[in-house]
């Protein structure tokens, strides 16, 4: 497969829920070591799309390929193992055990032939991982996760994606409940991790902050397509503002965000 193909790309994917259309003719494409923002309001489909895309709902009409090939996920097993890694906002670390675990829980590194847990080997190579996503100063594998901001939760998060070769990370509002600043934190770490060249999805309805983040664009409105856009494109954010207030038919789009949002000096 040629980086000139899209890593991923949907066509014409549709879902009902009984009577209501959740999905409605969805195309979008993610390209190799970008952020795609995947932008619109509470209920507008971005849930269930990346849903259909995992495997843990089944699309009643469409295609999805990735890497070039058509794929029929059943369940998000079969995703993670082809390299799809979805980081969640609220679930996915265990409170009570340390930064080092939750990196590799599940898969922490062995030794000899009773398969004892190699403490060593983990938090050497829990610190590699946090020097890559930029938590170096976090020098202490060893602590409690809880003991971390919130920003610094979801960038172990990443991380942990990161160290199992994820090719494509979905985030799932990842900024939200956090403050300016632990989201600043969460935005570098995004930003590191493409430097890498793994691909994203970055789902939000916070226009400003898909702007600070993305390459590219995908507007959806009730389940359907409504604006893409490349960032060299763009003047600014607030052109993706007008093309949902368009969309919207001239609707409050207070509940996208505002500048103060995202903060100076993550570029």
């Amino acid at each position: 497969m040629s980086t000139q193909d899209p890593l991923l790309e949907v066509k014409n994917l549709h879902k009902h829920f009984g009577s209501v259309r959740a999905l409605d003719g969805m195309d979008i494409r993610v390209n190799h070591g970008e952020i795609m923002s995947l932008v619109g309001d509470n209920g507008a489909g971005k849930s269930t799309l990346i849903k259909c895309l995992v495997g843990y709902h089944q699309p009643d009409e469409g295609d999805i390929y990735w890497r070039g090939e058509q794929v029929d996920f059943q369940n998000p097993d079969e995703a993670l193992d082809a390299g799809i890694r979805v980081v969640y906002q609220d679930i996915g670390l265990a409170d009570t055990i340390s930064v080092a675990r939750n990196l590799f829980i599940g898969s922490e590194p062995t030794r000899g032939p009773a398969g004892t847990l190699d403490v060593e080997k983990m938090h050497e190579e829990a610190a590699d991982v946090l020097d890559e996503i930029g938590l170096k100063s976090l020098n202490d594998p060893s602590l409690p996760i809880e003991n971390l901001s919130g920003g610094e939760q979801q960038s172990v998060k990443i991380g942990r994606a990161l160290y199992f070769d994820a090719d494509l990370l979905i985030l799932d509002e990842p900024l939200r409940a956090l403050s300016v600043k632990e989201g600043e934190k969460v935005l570098r770490t995004l930003k590191k991790t493409r430097e890498k060249g793994v691909s994203m999805i970055y789902i939000t309805h916070n226009i400003f902050q898909a702007y600070e983040v993305g390459d590219r664009f995908q507007l959806i409105d009730n389940g359907e397509n409504a604006g893409e856009y490349a960032k060299d494109e763009l003047d600014g954010p607030q052109q993706l503002v007008e093309s949902l207030k368009y969309v919207a038919g001239g609707g409050d789009l207070d509940e996208f965000g505002d500048e103060t949002d995202v903060a100076e000096g993550t570029t």
